[in-house]
């Protein structure tokens, strides 16, 4: 029986067994107080691992989705956001690769920024979020074709 604990090992086995088992092919890992976030982008869910109570939880990437896009590839990197409100999500293949995000408060994911379904980006990769170090400038490139974007927020405030 599962009860959504966890504990460290060293033993390589026992930790490759574990990894085939519940986050296989696993990538971008972010930590905020007491919590580290990965992604298992072959199940496509993100882990929670609580360290300090030594649980977890995990959670389908992009099941709840306000507005407009669609978060159905596999998830790959994951970033908190400076105001520790905000996760924010790339987005590996798929017809429309883009940056989403989800409130930290609730499961409710929405997108950033996506590319144009049967577009020059589809079945390209997101990657290498990174914010400014004033949290003006928010930025992500699509990897296959080899382009770096910048975006910045309309009302000139920073990003959270």
């Amino acid at each position: 029986k599962d009860d959504n604990t966890f504990e460290w090992t060293t033993n390589q086995v026992d930790a490759m067994r574990s990894a085939k088992k519940y986050y296989t092919k696993s990538e971008g890992v972010s930590f905020y107080e007491g919590k580290l976030y990965f992604m298992a982008k072959a199940e496509r869910k993100m882990l929670i691992l609580d360290l300090d109570q030594m649980t977890y939880e995990t959670e389908i990437s992009g099941k709840k989705f306000y507005g407009g896009g669609e978060f159905t590839s596999q998830p790959d990197q994951i970033m908190v956001g400076p105001s520790r409100k905000f996760l924010f999500f790339t987005e590996d293949g798929g017809d429309s690769p883009g940056v989403y995000v989800r409130f930290s408060g609730d499961e409710m994911y929405s997108t950033m920024f996506q590319g144009i379904p049967g577009g020059r980006y589809s079945d390209d990769e997101t990657v290498g979020i990174a914010l400014s170090p004033d949290n003006l400038r928010f930025y992500a490139g699509f990897q296959d074709a080899g382009v770096i974007l910048e975006f910045t927020r309309d009302d000139g405030l920073p990003f959270q």
